[in-house]
């Protein structure tokens, strides 16, 4: 199905974020991110991604690419990794983190542009190497209701971890997708303890799960595991 396309090229790992104190919180600015913020963002998404996951999606190499083809990715509306999906963090001035999101069914339109961006991006030998990986990829995908909002990533710089930056992103999100969806959901790597210890913090609880070894080869983990967060009352 399209639609399992999406998620499938992202993992989310952010870290245990407590409440930042009041000085932190007040010096917090989350706002939308625009083409400008390619080249801080494309950073942190990087950091959001496992490296055998950033290099079968982008090509970044396993042991650390440039990353000005994502940047390009990122300046380019309306496809999965657009600016215009994304809402920042900035801490006097520095972009610290940042959380895209959308319906679903929002990012399953974009797909589509999705791979003509790859084409322009990256020209055709380079993208004809990569889109077949994201096609494994998405058969590798447990699915997600089409009613869900859903988070491809959340990064946080690691200098900028624990001090709330997460927690603040994640609270804007759901404050824009309770409004509009019947739960949120994500992904995450099984193995990783402290981002699911933060998700379930944050409301979220285990969904459901896929393993296989085209996942490993591909993404370096054997599995996948869905979270959710219901909206209440539904």
């Amino acid at each position: 199905m399209l639609s399992e396309a999406i998620a499938e090229t992202a993992v989310s790992r952010a870290p245990s974020s407590p409440l930042p104190g009041k000085s932190a919180r007040s010096k917090l600015k989350l706002r939308q991110a625009r083409p400008g913020d390619a080249q801080s963002a494309s950073h942190l998404l990087r950091e959001a991604l496992t490296p055998r996951l950033a290099d079968a999606v982008f090509g970044l190499g396993v042991e650390g690419g440039a990353t000005g083809h994502l940047e390009h990715l990122f300046a380019r509306s309306g496809t999965l990794w657009s600016f215009d999906l994304v809402t920042l963090a900035e801490l006097e001035g520095q972009v610290v983190g940042l959380v895209s999101h959308a319906p679903w069914s929002e990012l399953a339109r974009r797909y589509r542009s999705t791979l003509w961006s790859y084409l322009r991006v990256y020209g055709a030998w380079k993208a004809l190497r990569l889109l077949p990986r994201l096609r494994a990829l998405i058969r590798a995908s447990p699915a997600v209701p089409a009613d869900h909002w859903f988070i491809p990533y959340l990064a946080v710089s690691q200098e900028h971890r624990g001090n709330g930056v997460a927690k603040a992103l994640l609270e804007s999100v759901h404050r824009r997708a309770d409004r509009r969806s019947s739960a949120s959901s994500l992904y995450v790597l099984p193995e990783n303890g402290a981002a699911r210890e933060f998700y379930q913090q944050a409301g979220y609880s285990d969904g459901t799960r896929a393993e296989s070894q085209q996942l490993y080869e591909l993404a370096g983990t054997r599995g996948r595991l869905r979270m959710d967060r219901r909206v209440s009352g539904t």
